[in-house]
């Protein structure tokens, strides 16, 4: 009996639509088994009869044969009065929601979204909480700590007249713009107008006993001030303790060799001598006693050299037989590091490293 009545409500239904689903509509029902899967398919099949008939205008026209094949293929597009329905039908649903969610008495409480009592904060909070009181205790901060590069750069811009004249603003700092200007601001200390900077003008002074000196010692004198100063040495390219005309003119290029971080600026702790590049100066002060800037071998052989003998092979390091100043600072800073790394592998508990095994 029920497969007689859902049969006939398959029958029902358009032409066009029993031809397409009738036959799976059927085999559906009868795989189906129980009353609640039976009434589920019921109440389906008089929702699809009333939606093929009212909705579907597509379904009540006649199929070819030909054709079955190809027809899902078929764009559908609902017909204008059916979107007209939905359209109203949305609206008239959103207005609905909006006016409950918003006038809605106490039984709409639960639909409600968001808190329940206006305020403008999403939170209540509670002003007791912000309640003033007298501050409990105070911050201060110490002053800024003085650069000590400073308190040593004012005192050697004074020394090294060279750099006074430089810094023109006074600033401890050689800007690239006083870079440019070099050659002019070096010119104003030829006291004597003979077109070159002698040490004297750079700022070497020996005070009042220089007459009293062995001319011998001023003359070293004056040629280990040129070399003890960065700025000097790199204005002085030949390394013969003066400043020529020409040198003077390429003053700004001389001195952005310099400038280590490229800048632009030549900073306090980049013309200031270091330990390091003193010492190196002293050694070669000391043993360079042809004064051409080199420690030759016949220099290293002497007794003089004798202690340093194993520093000075360690800084001839491309074998060519004299041992410049750049590569003694090099080799010192070399074996400073060294030092500072055995100490530390000592003092972390390295009790058994040796200094010359630290690379």
């Amino acid at each position: 009996m029920p497969r007689l009545l859902y049969l006939w409500l398959i029958r029902l239904h358009p032409l066009c639509f029993r031809q397409r689903f009738g036959e799976e509509m059927l085999q559906i029902f009868e795989e189906v088994s129980g009353h609640r899967g039976v009434a589920s398919l019921f109440a389906d099949a008089f929702v699809s009869l009333f939606r093929q008939w009212a909705l579907r205008s597509e379904f009540r026209e006649p199929i070819l044969v030909a054709d079955r094949i190809f027809r899902s293929f078929d764009s559908y597009k609902p017909r204008p009065v059916a979107l007209l329905n939905g359209v109203l039908i949305s609206a008239a649903l959103l207005f609905a929601v909006v006016l409950t969610m918003g006038h809605g008495g106490s039984p709409a409480r639960a639909f409600l979204i968001g808190a329940y009592h206006p305020s403008p904060h999403l939170m209540p909070l509670d002003h007791s909480a912000f309640a003033e009181s007298e501050l409990n205790s105070v911050v201060k901060f110490g002053s800024e700590p003085v650069d000590p590069w400073r308190e040593i750069a004012s005192i050697y811009f004074k020394l090294i007249r060279v750099l006074g004249v430089l810094d023109a603003d006074q600033d401890l700092v050689i800007s690239r713009w006083e870079i440019v200007a070099a050659p002019a601001a070096l010119r104003r200390l030829d006291m004597d107008h003979d077109g070159k900077l002698s040490p004297e003008e750079c700022g070497f002074s020996l005070g009042a006993y220089a007459e009293r000196l062995d001319p011998q010692f001023v003359r070293r004198a004056r040629v280990e001030f040129m070399r003890a100063n960065p700025v000097l040495v790199a204005l002085d390219a030949d390394g013969d303790g003066e400043i020529s005309e020409a040198e003077i003119s390429k003053s700004p290029a001389a001195l952005r060799k310099l400038d280590r971080n490229g800048d632009g600026n030549l900073t306090p702790d980049e013309v200031i001598p270091d330990k390091v590049a003193n010492q190196a100066m002293m050694i070669l002060s000391g043993l360079d006693t042809g004064r051409d800037g080199k420690i030759s071998l016949a220099e290293r052989a002497s007794d003089e050299a004798r202690p340093l003998r194993d520093l000075l092979e360690g800084a001839d390091r491309n074998r060519d037989g004299v041992v410049t100043v750049d590569e003694l600072t090099e080799e010192l800073r070399l074996r400073e590091e060294q030092k500072r790394q055995f100490e530390n592998a000592v003092r972390t508990g390295g009790f058994g490293v040796r200094p010359g095994a630290v690379k």
